[in-house]
């Protein structure tokens, strides 16, 4: 049927169902939109703050050559992920063994109960099907020809707008909840006890140091190469060139007493005992442990 030859009555219906069609792709396309970038910022990582830049804008334009229906396989076991997955998704986070490389890595994940899990999975999937209904084949199922097609087409199409909003005021909480812990990364990462457990390797609340990464230990190793004598360095001679370089990093900010202790605890390094003359004190002498 050609349009000159449509009831006198239909233009204004014909009109509604084009514009409640419209309507949904384009809220659909808004969805896409957004969802795309909430995946694209859920994992990022790089050596350095230039390096996650341009990992970010490569990412985002990977992302933004998938389909709808790839965008949201990527995200379940992901970003949307069950409670029982949360072990194999702390051991992929782990960090690259060579512990002398930078490497940063942020990742924002939701978790669900198993049973809401499943659930969303499917509604996800409902989605990309209604969304390929829609695109695909609308024409086929609905004869926008006629008063009563309009009619049922614009039954349809409310009914679809219900789905596709309920999904995107879903999404909406989802980016606020992603903003919402970007927030919250941002004021901790500002606080002293970040600063020490992220740079100097200090655990907060006296939890402990991680040795083998911590400033105290670095320097001691910066010390080393710069004073060795046939492999073994003089604590003592240590001691006043790690002052001159860093005097605010001593034992005591590591829970130990006396650099002695920190070559004892932090096991990174061979300690020995030198003998020194009638009525001085033995000198300590250490050098790296190469495992």
């Amino acid at each position: 049927m050609s349009m000159s030859s449509l009831p006198d009555n239909i233009d204004t219906v014909h009109r509604e169902v084009q514009r409640k069609f419209g309507r949904n792709l384009l809220l659909l396309q808004q969805y896409e939109q957004l969802l795309k970038n909430l995946f694209a910022e859920s994992n990022i990582a790089g050596a350095s703050s230039d390096d996650i830049l341009i990992k970010k804008a490569q990412r985002h334009e990977s992302v933004s050559k998938k389909s709808l229906g790839q965008v949201i396989g990527d995200l379940i076991g992901s970003y949307i992920t069950p409670i029982s997955n949360r072990h194999i998704s702390e051991e992929n986070d782990e960090l690259q063994s060579d512990l002398t490389q930078t490497s940063i890595r942020i990742t924002y994940r939701m978790e669900f109960t198993e049973e809401n899990f499943k659930l969303t999975k499917q509604k996800l999937a409902d989605l990309v099907d209604l969304r390929n209904e829609l695109v695909h084949h609308f024409l086929e199922k609905h004869d926008i020809m006629t008063s009563s097609g309009c009619q049922t087409a614009e039954s349809y199409l409310d009914e679809c707008f219900k789905n596709i909003n309920y999904h995107y005021q879903e999404l909406l909480q989802w980016i606020k909840h992603s903003d919402d812990s970007r927030a919250y990364m941002a004021a901790l990462m500002l606080t002293p006890e970040f600063r020490d457990y992220f740079i100097h390797g200090i655990k907060p609340d006296k939890a402990g140091v991680i040795w083998e990464l911590s400033t105290i230990v670095n320097l001691l190793r910066d010390a080393e190469s710069a004073l060795a004598t046939e492999g073994w360095t003089s604590l003592h001679r240590a001691i006043a060139y790690i002052g001159k370089l860093e005097s605010k990093q001593t034992p005591k900010r590591y829970g130990c007493s006396s650099w002695r202790q920190v070559l004892h605890e932090s096991k990174q390094f061979e300690v020995r005992k030198e003998q020194a003359a009638l009525g001085l004190t033995n000198e300590t002498w250490y050098r790296s442990r190469f495992l």
